[in-house]
């Protein structure tokens, strides 16, 4: 299992670099999230190819579906959000941050999420060492990613066709549909999907590993790449519209949203 980590990282990393090369040529770092979601896809359908023997032929097609499944979709809705757009606000930002070194910044950035790729695609090293047959507990796992996949699809396009109105500004706020009820409702059904594959791998050796997903997970959308970059940039663009969104709607975990009282 290492030697094919160390593969996979040889491999990301050296995707990154040139994406890395082509970016600082575009002078645009936006498409290093498009890079990501098909590399976690390939060097996924990798580890499980390679670990083939140690999978039945029914469990082996029901990995690599659903992987390759959610590795186009979001790799695609990434491409389509940023081709022919300027520099994704977040990277904008750490263009500013890191200043004149910003090539190097960005080079250092491009192979973390080399680091990133490697890592969400390594459940899939520990999903296929079940040899059984599909059972009750992959059957679950499946409803659950399917109402993780089907809820991030929606989330994605609501807020795809809020943006697309005729007339429409970056300082309006998106509160329809999902975003009514979580600030980042695809994110949230993200998390949703990945915990299907625990389910699916109960019976896996080394199963107990894959309780290490939801919460890195967790963290890497609520505290790393995600929720802070994204918020603090549209904080700045909408002002008191998005403060007051802050304040009725939660941040990941949906729930009916709070009514602010109107002033006495």
């Amino acid at each position: 299992m290492i030697e094919l980590l160390i593969d996979g990282q040889i491999a990301s990393s050296l995707a990154m670099l040139m994406a890395w090369l082509v970016a600082v040529w575009i002078r645009n770092t936006s498409y290093v999230d498009v890079v990501w979601a098909y590399g976690v896809g390939v060097i996924g359908l990798y580890f499980l190819h390679q670990c083939s023997d140690l999978c039945s032929p029914q469990r082996l097609a029901l990995l690599q579906g659903l992987l390759g499944v959610w590795s186009i979709r979001l790799g695609t809705h990434l491409l389509r959000r940023c081709r022919g757009q300027p520099e994704d606000i977040r990277y904008a930002y750490l263009r500013d941050y890191f200043g004149a070194k910003a090539n190097l910044g960005f080079f250092l950035f491009f192979q973390v999420q080399a680091f990133w790729i490697v890592l969400f695609a390594s459940p899939f090293l520990i999903l296929a060492r079940n040899p059984s047959e599909l059972q009750v507990w992959d059957h679950l796992g499946l409803i659950i990613w399917v109402c993780g996949f089907a809820g991030v699809s929606l989330a994605d396009r609501q807020l795809r066709n809020f943006k697309q109105v005729r007339g429409r500004t970056r300082k309006e706020v998106c509160e329809s549909g999902l975003w009514k009820y979580s600030r980042h409702p695809n994110y949230f059904f993200e998390w949703v999907l990945w915990l299907g594959y625990l389910p699916m791998g109960i019976h896996s050796q080394g199963a107990i590993w894959l309780l290490v997903l939801p919460p890195l997970l967790y963290l890497f959308l609520t505290k790393i790449t995600g929720i802070p970059f994204v918020e603090a940039r549209k904080l700045e663009a909408s002002g008191e519209a998005y403060a007051s969104y802050l304040t009725r709607v939660p941040s990941f975990f949906p729930r009916i949203p709070t009514k602010t009282k109107p002033p006495s």
